[in-house]
Order: C-alpha cells, then structure tokens, then sequence
C-alpha cells in the first residue's frame, strides 16, 4: 500500500492529511495491517516460563496417518491426508493433541516448536481468564460491577455509569467503533488517549458489537484492581502454574507499559495448548484448579441476554451443541480448538493468507472433520 502511494505524490499529500485531522498515529501509515512481526516491532513485557516444563505425550505416527481432510477451497469433494492438506495454507503451526498426546504436529517452513506465534484476538481469552481469576481472588467483587468505579476517567461519557465488566468481556458495551482509536491502541505509544476518543451509540446491554477497545478496557481495569500488571498477572496465575515451558512475551505501548490485552500475547504453540488443556480440564490443573468452576461454566454457556449472541460468550468463541466445542480465535484464522467429548484440542497459527483463500476455508469444519475421525 504505501509504495504505491509515494509513486503518487499527490495522492500521498492527500492522505497524510487524512492522517494528521484523523489524529491516527503515523506508525499505523507506514506499518499497515497487523503481522507475525508486531511482537518483535513493539514494546513487550515478558512472561516468564515455569521451572518444571510439562510436555505432552507424542503418539506414534501411525495415528495420525488415517485422518484426511477436505477444506473446500476447490469445490470439489476431494478428501486428502493431513500431511498432504497442511501445506496447501500458509500454517506456522498446526497441532492435534488427544487424552494428552500429539497425534500430529506440523512445523511450517523455517517454524518449529520454540517459535512464538502471535495470538492476535486469542488473547482476548487469556485476559477473560484473568478477570475471572481477579474476581475469585477478591480483587473485582464481581463481572457485574461497574467499570468507572476501575476507570473514572470515563464517568462524565453519557452512559458509561450503565457499562458493566461483563459487558467489555461479552462486547455489548455500546462503544462506537472508531478505526482512530483501533489505531491508536494498536500502533499509538499511549493506549490512555483512547479513554479520550470512547463514545456510545447504544445503551450497554442492548447490542453485540465485537470491539478490541472493550478488551483493552479490561487490560486496564485488572492493572488497577490487582495492582499488577497483566502479563504478570498472568505468569503468576496460569503461565508458571500450567508448568508452561517458553518464555512469552505481550506487546505494550511504550509510555505506560500497558499490555495490548485484546491481542499481541506472543507463545509457541504447545504452549497455547497447555492453555487449551488448563479450559478442557474446565479450569483444573493436575488436580489443582488455577480457575473456577462457576467462571469456567460462566465462560463457555451460552447465553443471549442482554444483548449477548448464541455463539459468544465472555471472549469465547462457543461451537455446535452437538458436539460441545468452544474456540479461542484470532485474526488470520488463528485457533484454541477445544473438544471435550472427545477429549480433544487443536491448536492452529497461520499467516495472512490470499483473501479469496482465506475467505473459503472453514477451519472449524476441519476440526470436526478431525474429531469426527478420532
């Protein structure tokens, strides 16, 4: 995009004044859309592995061998093995992991299992787990409280007194969109100027509208309710207590060092697993539970009041009753599949793909064309 603007000078005139009566930062001109890199680019806080590293089991190849695959990106009803189907994406990594052992693992090329993988949206999942951690720890009383008592700065915004925890975490806040202050938490050096760009158009409660400002929010309500940040929150509640094996690290902005909670978590992929299993095992750890069972069972129900959706709830992705599965997903089709009859996870990081490409395949049927096979 932006070499094909400086061949056109005028052109480019004309947006960097868009961009100054905008207020966008000037990163977000130059950078563009979100990648692999933005870990790396950024500021980040690191997350610190626990001493005792736990490893999944590694099933025998064989297993994997019978699963075949149809993605329909061709049309065509053509099934093909797993092996053949994975690098016809662009997959960083790809796991299928099953009563504890790898059943398959595919590295993409120049990837392999102590690479960090950008989380983008899946993140969100990881900090709803904290506010629930926060609250059974006495920090927040509850997801019902009001979030100006956390972030007064926005009291004086016409209906922010009637916006709610659970309203951020099932993205019925009311708040406009506004691509100026998606810009500003993402690419900006302080996330804060947001809180002065935050309107509503509608009563919190009463619509669904998928915002990463509703998330950020939370980032910041849990630093001032726990006096800890998120990400070391974080290590301390689930990262070292799940035993994870890597060092993670979770992008900031650069005059708070304020964590990007609504994305930027950067983790391998058998780490992510391990959170994954942590949600199977409904929030028990090797007979120790890291989350509640109410906030685990609050998690993953549906539920359409107040404005909720049928298939959204408290930053997961929630799938089809008959098979009881539930998701954490981000940008670039990145998923934390999570199949608990089946005892059954599938962790997914891809790169940006051609959009026609993207737009075609269904992952979430791919799952289940596993699970139906496991």
């Amino acid at each position: 995009m932006f070499r094909y603007m400086t061949s056109k000078p005028l052109l480019l005139a004309c947006w960097w004044l868009v961009l100054l009566n905008s207020c966008l930062p000037v990163r977000s001109i130059f950078l563009g859309r979100p990648d692999e890199k933005d870990i790396t680019r950024a500021k980040r806080a690191v997350i610190h592995s626990s001493p005792e590293c736990f490893e999944f089991k590694t099933a025998p190849p064989a297993l994997s061998k019978g699963l075949k695959i149809n993605d329909w990106t061709s049309d065509l009803p053509f099934f093909m093995p797993l092996d053949t189907f994975a690098p016809t994406h662009k997959i960083r990594s790809m796991l299928v992991i099953q009563n504890d052992s790898v059943k398959y693992a595919y590295y993409g090329k120049n990837f392999n299992e102590h690479d960090l993988h950008s989380s983008y949206s899946i993140a969100k999942s990881f900090t709803s787990a904290l506010i629930g951690i926060a609250i059974d720890e006495g920090y927040i009383k509850s997801e019902k409280e009001a979030v100006i008592k956390y972030i007064p700065e926005l009291s004086k915004v016409p209906y922010a007194d009637q916006l709610t925890i659970e309203h951020l975490l099932n993205h019925t806040s009311g708040i406009k969109y506004s691509l100026t202050m998606d810009a500003t938490i993402y690419y900006g050096s302080n996330s804060l100027n947001a809180l002065r760009k935050i309107k509503f158009t509608s009563i919190p409660g009463t619509r669904q509208h998928y915002l990463n400002i509703n998330v950020e929010l939370l980032g910041l309500l849990l630093q001032r309710a726990t006096g800890t940040s998120p990400a070391k929150y974080l290590e301390d509640k689930i990262w070292r207590p799940i035993q994870m094996c890597d060092d993670a690290v979770w992008s900031t902005d650069t005059k708070n060092n304020l964590e990007k909670t609504y994305c930027c978590l950067g983790a391998t992929a058998l780490d992510y697993a391990k959170f994954g299993r942590l949600y199977l095992n409904q929030g028990v750890w090797n007979g120790k539970r890291i989350i509640s069972e109410r906030w685990y069972n609050k998690s993953i129900s549906r539920d359409t009041t107040g404005g909720s959706s049928y298939n959204y709830n408290y930053c997961w992705h929630i799938g089809l009753k008959e098979y009881g599965d539930y998701m954490a997903i981000g940008l670039y089709k990145q998923h934390i599949y999570i199949n608990p009859k089946k005892n059954l996870l599938i962790v997914l990081f891809n790169d940006r793909e051609k959009p026609l490409k993207a737009e075609r395949v269904n992952w979430w049927f791919v799952f289940r064309q596993i699970a139906d096979q496991l």
